[in-house]
């Protein structure tokens, strides 16, 4: 992604109010300056989530959610920052430029494009030939699953013919080359160079992003040939594991309610909709990734897991569970009957049926624990282990271990022991610390956290801190790397280029700071006079070593020379104390 100009930037969160973005999906109240409410990231029983419009973030005290208003709206989305970005920037009418001419970036971006409109002509291709007289095995496979017309429009069904080429001379005739299909993954070429549609005889269930656009498809053979599913490859435009089906249709009804229902097949979501359950996605054909999960974060605090009741399906819902507990979203199973699937329990019993399953769905870590409890303690310990280390923050950790140990009949405190002597068991090789180290390194960390602090605090006085040498005296890497944006950028904005755990930092640092501009100017003051003794220190143990080395060699000239060095420096450092 090439650099953008960070003008721009500035310029759309200037136009942008963050507290009227926000109050687009989180129910704000105003309290003593600031807004509430609850937090859209997690579930919570007691508002968390506060908005400063006055230094432009929000944050969460509950699950340290934290940005700036162009990272709430990509997080809300499961946007990218640079999509995120895009998109605000045509909301409110700025023009994105990048600092400096890219051809890479803009070559990538001219393919992504090019594969956008590919896909729309692709699909507006598929919907013609479902209702075109070849499109009669599709239009028939869609009565006998009861579809009806309303949820096949929603989702632009639609039919590849079959034909080798039916597609492809589609594209040429709309200005695409055979080489950009490819790319795009809806053509195929073979080893010998021979190009070809991949979907051929299929009915095809177009894949959208967030912002409506289709990006890929999957597809179901209506002819018998294998696989039965065939879905779009990897493209300029597609990543597998980071899109749900179905989610730009349900993402209103999936903000409102806050739960998604989540299901592995497309027919279940189109026949979850069809029965009224409009807040249903599908995952696409993998595994459910902690990508898809922090999708439907934006949207929701509670997802419903609907599998499939086989071993398989157990297995699925044992782990996508486990992935959403451990963001800090609630979660429930739904156990369907054997032999059932959602779209025939849909068909032969309604909606009735199913919602009374969805009422007596377990809650994920309860579903966790019925399968967990069947393996013995060392299992158990283990499984509990490696779960917990998933969680996103570690003060989910303890009341987690309560909960865990009730269930299955372990005394608290015993269950905590056998944790902790697993950790050690597993740790045994670690390399051990050395005398003193603990210390230092301890003294070295509170210098760096003050020093930066004081930084982010305080961003007008970057410059004159970088000029005292400040980045000299970090010892950790994160307060080296922190401070180098900072550096870089003295007076700047720099929330658009820094990590997230960096972000979090940076808003916990302004979200606590409770000092007067009296008390910043004396806390710089004694900062400058630290730095100043620092950098002496330093030169009176470079000093002494060049003393050392000219007494050795018996150099009585540069002795005495370097003595007086060392004088002046002691000199300076009695003026500092």
């Amino acid at each position: 992604m090439g650099k953008v100009d960070s003008g721009a930037i500035g310029a759309i969160k200037q136009r942008l109010d963050i507290v009227e973005l926000v109050r687009r999906f989180v129910d704000l109240r105003q309290v003593s300056g600031r807004w509430s409410g609850p937090c859209p990231f997690h579930q919570e029983t007691k508002p968390s989530f506060s908005v400063n419009p006055e230094m432009g973030y929000y944050y969460c005290f509950g699950c340290r959610a934290s940005g700036d208003v162009i990272d709430f709206y990509c997080n809300i989305h499961g946007l990218e920052f640079r999509e995120g970005l895009q998109q605000l920037a045509e909301e409110v009418g700025v023009e994105l430029s990048t600092a400096r001419p890219d051809p890479q970036r803009d070559e990538k971006k001219r393919k992504r494009s090019r594969s956008l409109k590919l896909h729309e002509q692709a699909a507006e291709f598929y919907i013609r030939n479902l209702n075109a007289p070849s499109g009669k095995i599709a239009g028939d496979y869609l009565v006998q699953r009861k579809l009806s017309d309303e949820v096949i429009k929603s989702f632009s069904l639609g039919y590849s013919p079959d034909d080798w080429h039916g597609f492809e001379k589609f594209a040429q005739a709309k200005g695409f080359q055979p080489k950009e299909a490819v790319q795009a993954g809806l053509l195929v070429q073979n080893e010998k160079g021979n190009i070809y549609d991949r979907f051929r005889g299929r009915l095809m269930f177009p894949i959208h992003n967030l912002s409506g656009q289709v990006i890929a498809f999957g597809a179901r053979t209506l002819t018998g040939d294998d696989p039965k599913y065939l879905n779009s490859s990897e493209s300029p435009i597609y990543v597998k594991g980071d899109h749900l089906y179905g989610l730009f249709q349900a993402r209103r009804t999936i903000a409102h309610l806050k739960e998604a229902l989540l299901t592995e097949g497309y027919t279940d979501v189109l026949s979850l909709h069809q029965f009224g359950f409009s807040n249903a996605c599908g995952v696409l054909g993998t595994a459910l990734t902690e990508s898809q999960v922090r999708r439907l974060a934006g949207f929701c605090s509670q997802v419903a897991l609907v599998f499939d009741g086989d071993g398989a399906g157990r297995k699925a819902a044992l782990r996508s569970s486990e992935m959403i507990l451990a963001r800090g979203m609630n979660c429930r199973v739904v156990i369907l009957p054997d032999g059932e699937d959602v779209d025939s329990l849909l068909h032969a019993k309604g909606a009735d049926a199913f919602r009374q399953l969805l009422d007596a769905a377990p809650d994920g870590l309860e579903y966790c624990l019925r399968i967990v409890s069947e393996k013995s303690t060392r299992e158990v310990v283990e499984w509990a282990s490696n779960f917990l280390k998933q969680l996103d923050s570690p003060e989910w950790r303890s009341p987690l271990i309560s909960r865990i140990a009730l269930r299955l009949g372990f005394k608290e405190v015993e269950f905590r022991e056998k944790l902790v002597s697993g950790v050690r068991e597993r740790s045994e090789t670690a390399r051990p610390v050395q005398s003193g180290g603990l210390a230092a390194r301890d003294r070295g960390q509170k210098l760096d956290r003050q020093l930066l602090r004081f930084a982010v605090c305080n961003p007008h006085r970057v410059g004159e801190l970088a000029d005292l040498g400040m980045g000299d005296l970090l010892g950790s890497e994160f307060a080296m790397c922190l401070w180098e944006k900072m550096a870089a950028n003295p007076g700047k904005d720099v929330m658009h280029i820094l990590a997230p755990h960096e972000k979090r930092y940076w808003v916990e640092c302004l979200e606590t700071s409770t000092k007067k501009q009296e008390d910043a100017d004396r806390e710089f003051h004694e900062i400058c006079d630290h730095l100043k003794r620092e950098h002496l220190s330093d030169e009176r143990a470079a000093t002494f070593e060049a003393l050392r080395k000219a007494q050795t060699d018996g150099d009585a000239t540069e002795v005495q020379r370097l003595l007086g060095v060392q004088q002046e420096i002691l000199r300076r450092l009695n003026e500092q104390r």
